[in-house]
């Protein structure tokens, strides 16, 4: 997703009343979809559609998933987003945000000074 796009798509999200909800109730603590569903009072099919488009914007994460029932897990979903600003500039939304990293950046991939470098290319080539 291109940065207008995106920037777009967070905008569209916080304007957004089931979305807000979400984030808000997820902040402090996790929450399954069921629970959010429940206590935000939004249909259980659009929850998880709205938590799917917030997962996709970066805005939410899994944070742990949970054992319930005999082997059966459900998702608990944080709220990543620390703080937004919506601004009419010049004719124009600026949107600014700021998310916190998933898992706070421990996630098992190689930070990027860890990553090994490309080879130099080859001269003889």
């Amino acid at each position: 997703m291109i940065p207008e796009q995106r920037t777009k798509e967070v905008s569209r999200l916080l304007a957004d009343d089931y979305s807000q909800k979400i984030l808000v109730n997820t902040y402090s603590s996790p929450m399954s979809a069921q629970k959010l569903s429940r206590v935000c009072s939004i249909p259980i099919a659009a929850c998880y559609r709205r938590i799917h488009e917030l997962e996709q914007a970066g805005l939410l994460s899994v944070d742990r998933e949970k054992e319930v029932y005999k082997g059966r897990k459900v998702r608990l979903y944080k709220c990543l987003l620390r703080t937004a600003t919506i601004k009419f500039l010049n004719g124009r939304f600026v949107v600014r945000y700021d998310c916190e990293p998933e898992n706070n950046g421990d996630n098992g991939s190689p930070l990027p000074q860890d990553m090994p470098q490309p080879a130099p290319p080859n001269p003889a080539q």
